[in-house]
């Protein structure tokens, strides 16, 4: 065949007879004809006429029975009968009737031809017989002379001849469409291989002695190169070796002259099958032993077998490839986060225990490093963190990467018990790395319930929490983080509806002089009753709200009750009065937030300076010139603004002497230590001389005891909130404390 023949060329499917072959490709087997007789005269006549008698030069093979009983069980023992000699009357007057039925109804042989023969005329209607029972020919016996009976042979045997192959080629082709159904399905190139054995051997009814070789992995490799990739039978032992360790000579040679010659080869005891790859799927050749000659319609069949399973071969490699793209980290050629997926969920769907765990592993400094040094060095400590990972956890674990410098091990949990963070962060002997500062988080898949993107979500939602919360090193998941993350999720469902229902409510803390205790503000504090009645505390609705963004919705609802408690104020004649809301850093990034409060405020009628503005240090401190420049706006539109717990965030002199701000906070973890110790005093006092010297106020949180109130007045605040002077309160309370003090005065 020449070189550059593809898949439907006749060139390909040609089979080459074996060199050195005496075998005669016209020889076939005799036909097999059989006399149902009870008169052993008649025997002896038909053999002595059929002696000498050969149909397309192939002689007869005569068997014979005295009675329907006794062929009956010969023609179950001998298949492939191609023509019956049958008496009407033998034991019984419809014993050659029963018998024609027995052999299309009961043996299911429909191919065999047979020819009624009787001494008796009249004992059986011949028309009736030939229409219902299939029968080919009605003859009386004395009109049997030899030649007549050489031409009722020869017609009847042409027939069979006929009908067998016809029959034949669609038994065949049934097997074909049953083999390619089997195919179908196959992605894995050896389950491809090791079927396609089984089917060929059952097509040709033949042992599945075979084996299945493929070119290497480009089109120049050389065939001795060539990989077993399915071997059965006595082959079974060569399986994933190479061609040149096959160590049968002849099959051997017989493969690479397939390969070689691209061409199919054809030998009186073995087929070989050559199947054409194209530019990205390598060639294929398939030995099977028959042990005999292949005839014609056989090697037919073959070619048809062959068109079909080639283009199997193909889809299957081109499967393969498409695996390797679907499950394969492309940097790093080990598994990506799709096959982590499935070999997870595999693992969470099988019954009972499966003894395996999964290991969530993120590089710290991924980012870092190639936004500082280049893709390139991005590149070089995924590389390398990879190689550790299989080194630390060899087969059967599966190392996968998830995405950017995050990384999966799947494996026994024995195998993944010990902490790797010191093993991982080890420097490379010859210093070529860095240190590579590692987290991780593992997940025990016994001791959890769920799908395999919520494990994975799980684990890297336990890596953010690790970070976030400064730690380092390995984190177990616990269902009792399930259940919180569950919580967090229902309780962010049930916010969402009560900031939809405008179900927040405010209350307001009284700020206070601390000259002479009176009211000279409030700060407004969001409150939320769950749909159940119960209060659920700001400090678990206020991140949740941060975290899906509706703490700017739910921030507007709380400026808009904020304006209307002073409108109410100014409406009793407390004008004056100053309340303070917060401000997330989300809402303070928007380009629109300025715009919308003051539009806010003058809707209702107040002046921007009675609503105070508190922002945290981290709100201003992510983007200092963007935060300082939308802080400046807000204090040329007469908004006062508060620094909210002062002294625990980004603060720094060289900053906050340049934040446009009117006013401090110190923050309650201070002031609570006021009167433990001097060295904890100096945190307040230093923060309260800072004001002084910026020449802002300073409103001390958390008071809660006389003696902290003496402490901050004798140092120099001037304003304080707490319990020791008021709890929080809804609006109309503190309209009656106003009210209360205006009495009193």
């Amino acid at each position: 065949m020449s070189g550059n023949a593809r898949p439907g060329d006749e060139a390909m499917l040609a089979f080459e007879p074996e060199r050195g072959s005496d075998h005669d490709p016209s020889g076939v087997v005799p036909f097999t004809i059989l006399s149902v007789d009870d008169d052993p005269a008649f025997q002896q006549s038909l053999r002595l006429a059929l002696r000498d008698f050969r149909f397309q030069g192939s002689p007869l093979q005569l068997l014979t029975a005295s009675s329907a009983a006794e062929a009956e069980v010969l023609l179950a023992r001998t298949p492939g009968v191609s023509a019956i000699l049958l008496d009407v009357v033998m034991e019984t007057d419809d014993a050659g009737l029963r018998l024609v039925r027995a052999v299309r109804e009961e043996l299911g042989d429909r191919e065999v031809r047979i020819i009624l023969v009787t001494g008796q005329p009249g004992v059986a209607p011949m028309q009736q017989a030939l229409d219902q029972l299939d029968i080919s020919d009605y003859w009386l016996k004395t009109d049997l002379h030899r030649e007549r009976l050489q031409g009722v042979l020869t017609g009847n045997l042409r027939t069979w001849r006929e009908i067998h192959a016809l029959g034949r080629a669609k038994r065949g082709l049934q097997r074909i469409v049953h083999a390619g159904r089997q195919l179908a399905g196959l992605r894995d190139l050896g389950d491809f291989s090791q079927r396609m054995l089984h089917e060929l051997a059952e097509l040709l009814q033949v042992p599945p002695e075979g084996l299945v070789c493929v070119r290497a992995e480009h089109p120049e490799a050389p065939a001795p190169q060539a990989r077993v990739v399915g071997a059965a039978g006595r082959f079974a032992a060569l399986n994933m070796r190479r061609l040149h360790e096959v160590d049968e000579a002849g099959v051997r040679d017989l493969l690479l002259r397939a390969l070689g010659g691209r061409t199919s080869i054809g030998t009186p005891a073995s087929q070989v099958l050559f199947f054409d790859g194209d530019a990205s799927s390598p060639d294929a050749a398939v030995y099977l032993a028959t042990g005999r000659q292949v005839d014609a319609e056989e090697r037919e069949l073959l070619r048809v077998f062959a068109t079909h399973a080639n283009a199997g071969m193909v889809n299957v490699d081109l499967a393969a490839r498409l695996d390797q793209v679907a499950y394969q980290d492309g940097l790093l050629g080990i598994a990506n986060g799709n096959l982590l997926q499935r070999e997870l969920q595999r693992h969470l769907d099988a019954p009972g225990p499966s003894g395996q765990a999964m290991l969530m592993v993120d590089l710290g400094q991924y980012t870092h490093g190639s936004l500082a040094l280049g893709p390139e060095q991005g590149d070089l400590l995924l590389g390398r963190m990879a190689e550790r990972l299989r080194e630390l956890y060899p087969p059967p674990c599966l190392v996968a990467r998830l995405h950017e410098g995050t990384f999966a091990v799947l494996g026994p949990a024995d195998m993944l018990a010990t902490d790797p963070v010191a093993a991982l962060e080890s420097v490379d002997n010859d210093h070529a790395l860095p240190f590579l500062g590692v987290d991780a988080a593992r997940i025990a898949l016994d001791g959890y319930h769920g799908s395999a993107r919520e494990a994975t979500s799980a684990g890297l939602l336990l890596l953010r929490g690790l970070r976030a919360s400064g730690g380092h090193g390995v984190v177990d998941y616990s269902p009792e983080t399930e259940r919180d993350n569950r919580r967090r999720f229902l309780e962010s469902r049930a916010l969402y509806r009560a900031v939809g229902e405008r179900a927040i409510r405010i209350e307001l803390q009284a700020q206070v002089s601390l000259a002479d205790g009176r009211v000279v503000g409030a700060e407004a504090l969001a409150r939320w009753t769950g749909e159940d009645g119960v209060e659920v505390p700001p400090g678990r609705f206020i991140p949740i709200a941060e975290a899906t963004g509706l703490i700017v919705p739910l921030g507007t609802q709380v400026i808009e009750q904020a304006c209307q408690a002073l409108r109410a104020m100014t409406a009793a004649g407390f004008g004056e009065q100053t309340v303070a809301v917060n401000v997330s850093p989300l809402q303070l990034r928007r380009g629109e937030f300025v715009e919308e409060l003051l539009a806010i405020v003058e809707r209702h009628g107040l002046s921007p300076r009675r609503l105070e503005v508190e922002i945290t240090e981290g709100a201003v401190m992510t983007d200092y010139q963007a935060g300082r420049e939308v802080l400046a706006r807000l204090r040329r539109l007469g908004f006062p603004v508060a620094v909210d717990d002062f002294g625990t965030g980004y603060s720094s002199l060289r900053y906050v002497h340049s934040l446009p701000v009117s006013r401090l906070k110190l923050d309650r973890g201070f002031t609570a230590e006021i009167g433990s110790g001097a060295g904890e005093r100096s945190v307040a006092d230093m923060i309260i001389a800072l004001g002084r010297r910026l020449g802002v106020d300073v409103l001390a949180e958390g008071v809660e005891t006389p003696l902290q109130a003496q402490w901050l007045q004798a140092h120099g605040c001037h304003c304080a909130q707490g319990w020791l002077f008021a709890r929080p309160e809804p609006p109309e309370a503190f309209l009656q404390r106003l009210r209360a003090q205006a009495g009193r005065a």
